[in-house]
């Protein structure tokens, strides 16, 4: 027990002794005004720490002591293995150092899932030293905000979600101003330019910022939240989770059932029941790896009939399965187009996002809905003008519009805008740059 307490005494003095790291500025911010946990979730290296630590520069910007903050990693493997005597140690240590009497004190733990039953902790905790104690807790799993978490911290937390950078941020973080008021000629191309690379190599921070080798570090970040965050709760064998991942990487955008998923799968040589596999896309999408929609229909039991359509959280896993960009162009503005939308929606939890689909194989990739109200219908395309932009498409998104009484019709292009009147046309890049 005392080397749990050493150990945590170490970590928190040199946390307060060391500089904080260098950090940019992101467009979501944590939940500093209201006392109530602020649960921090997503993708493993996707800033959820960086964010922590700007939060940290900010408080300490805004006159507040070092020792009124303490931050602890779980993944540090100075602390390992991570057990929930840490938990009471830190309540010891904060009372053994009179910390309370900087109050409020701010407690920031990484990757807190580490601790089994950490829940029961912070929810004792919290209600103990509400107001005095303020606590955020990042995680790697969509598990952070279910199960446990939300029967226990019912009421007593708020939940940010940290995703890879946006194209706004991307181009922030590559000192692109997008924001003038009049953007000349060669703003555009630059932005474009850009919006191709950050369709090619993803948001993740770090392959944002490196100047070279950006797959190789792609392809460390996928094999790392592969064997950290999937691996490690599977207990199988990786060939299996790599054919899987490298399939649905392959079948992004398309609907496809699990039935048919795990059909595909067996005639490649990976034996798998459907069962098994809806268990495994479920774990790769609690990790943040991929995520899916469903049909739109008011009948709960058509939605689960009807084929889901697969995303990659991020476009750099997807390059990884031999994508042919030029080729695939439209699949790729489809899976950035949802991702954004997936972004808003954890702004606002009343959103919700379907795919439609009729009868007669008419397709609208994304249904937004809040309430009982559908309050837009989107196409994405990869079209330069008018011409381009195939009439299927065009009718079914009319089709649509007038079976589910929405009037708000949109398709994004790569390089065409108008407004018609019935429907609005515009580029990907203007879509993404408008703010949230």
């Amino acid at each position: 027990m005392e080397n749990h307490k050493e150990k945590l005494t170490i970590s928190i003095e040199e946390y307060w002794q060391r500089d904080l790291p260098k950090v940019n500025e992101r467009e979501i911010e944590l939940k500093l005004k209201s006392d109530l946990i602020n649960d921090v979730i997503g993708p493993r290296r996707s800033g959820k720490t960086y964010l922590m630590f700007f939060t940290i520069k900010k408080l300490l910007d805004n006159g507040v002591d070092k020792k009124a903050t303490i931050y602890l990693n779980f993944e540090d493997r100075r602390l390992l293995p991570s057990t929930s005597e840490y938990l009471n140690d830190l309540v010891e240590f904060i009372h053994a150092r009179r910390l309370l009497d900087h109050e409020p004190i701010y407690v920031f733990l990484d990757e807190v899932q580490r601790i089994d039953n950490w829940e029961q902790y912070l929810r004792s905790i919290y209600d103990e030293f509400k107001g005095k104690i303020k606590i955020f807790v990042s995680g790697s799993t969509s598990k952070l905000i279910k199960s446990e978490m939300s029967h226990l911290l019912t009421g007593r937390h708020l939940t940010s979600h940290v995703f890879p950078l946006s194209f706004r941020e991307f181009l922030h973080f590559n000192n692109i101003d997008h924001e003038k008021e009049y953007l000349t000629e060669k703003d555009t191309a630059i932005i474009k330019e850009m919006l191709r690379e950050y369709m090619m190599f993803g948001g993740f921070p770090e392959v944002v910022l490196a100047e070279s080798s950006k797959e190789d570090i792609v392809q460390t970040l996928f094999i790392d939240i592969i064997s950290r965050d999937v691996i490690s709760r599977i207990k199988k064998k990786t060939e299996i989770i790599d054919g899987l991942s490298y399939f649905l990487s392959s079948n992004i955008t398309k609907p496809i059932s699990f039935s048919k998923m795990c059909k595909m799968m067996n005639s490649r040589g990976f034996k798998i029941s459907v069962p098994t596999l809806e268990r495994y896309f479920f774990i790769m999408k609690e990790v943040f790896l991929f995520f899916d929609l469903t049909v739109f229909s008011y009948s709960v039991k058509d939605q689960l009939q009807y084929p889901r359509k697969i995303y990659s959280m991020d476009l750099g896993f997807t390059n990884l399965s031999g994508f042919r960009f030029s080729e695939d162009i439209g699949r790729f503005m489809e899976n950035l187009a949802a991702v954004e939308l997936l972004r808003k929606k954890s702004l606002d939890p009343m959103l919700e996002i379907y795919y439609w689909k009729d009868y007669q194989h008419k397709e609208v990739d994304f249904v937004l809905k809040k309430g009982l109200a559908i309050e837009q219908l989107i196409q994405v395309t990869y079209a330069s003008n008018r011409e381009e932009i195939a009439k299927r498409e065009i009718k079914a998104l009319i089709k649509a519009g007038k079976e589910l009484q929405c009037s708000e019709l949109l398709i994004i292009t790569w390089d065409y805008e108008s407004n018609d009147g019935d429907i609005r046309y515009l580029p990907l890049w203007k879509w993404l740059l408008k703010p949230s």
